[in-house]
């Protein structure tokens, strides 16, 4: 995974109940998936498995 961009806001939230604010936070993530990492991590191994079971 590589981050491709983020974003953060903070807002300044006030309850009806309270006499006090609340902060609050919101994150935006864009992730940017590598699929190389995935087939050579996960799929090869899992072919190669399913080979020699196969084979024996």
């Amino acid at each position: 995974w590589a981050m491709k961009d983020y974003q953060g806001w903070k807002h300044s939230v006030a309850y009806g109940c309270c006499s006090d604010t609340y902060l609050d936070i919101t994150y935006h993530f864009v992730l940017l998936r590598l699929p190389l990492y995935f087939i050579v991590n996960v799929i090869i191994p899992c072919l190669l498995f399913s080979f020699v079971i196969a084979v024996s």
